[in-house]
């Protein structure tokens, strides 16, 4: 069997797989049944329908022709994912505003192309943005700086 469009092919098996992690997760809890539904029985309905959809989408992948699946990158996949552990580790020893920075900061260096004048810009404004929204809107008690 030959597959036509790898890009939905891909896709679809991702699907799938997410939507079975789903099913497996919900597994440890109470399932019910429909007058008492339990905790467990939102998730496994939902990750059953996705699992549905990437089913349908990748054997769609092997029926129609489509795109070709694009070139897989690893520098911006890492440099993201190295950003949001970064994130927690500042936000954890030296507060809200330095982990911001961070996570922006690092997160501009998966592009190609960085610009570090509007990172340094866009860091600013989601810092003033996450202060306003998390700590003075919703009164979460975040540390703003390291000795506060």
């Amino acid at each position: 069997m030959r597959v036509r469009a790898p890009k939905d092919f891909w896709a679809g098996l991702i699907f799938v797989a997410i939507g079975g992690g789903f099913i497996l997760l919900a597994m440890q809890h109470r399932y019910g049944d429909m007058h008492r539904m339990g905790p467990a029985m939102f998730p496994t309905l939902v990750g059953a329908l996705l699992a549905l959809l990437g089913a349908i989408v990748a054997a769609r992948g092997l029926v129609l022709s489509g795109e070709a699946a694009p070139r897989f990158h690893l520098r911006p996949l890492a440099v993201s994912l190295l950003a949001i552990v970064l994130f927690g580790v500042a936000l954890e020893w030296l507060g809200l505003v330095a982990a911001v920075t961070v996570l922006v900061l690092v997160g501009a260096c998966a592009a190609r192309q960085v610009r570090p004048l509007e990172s340094v810009a866009l860091a600013a404004a989601l810092v003033l943005f996450s202060v306003a929204v998390f700590v003075w809107l919703l009164g979460l008690p975040l540390r703003l700086w390291p000795g506060s």
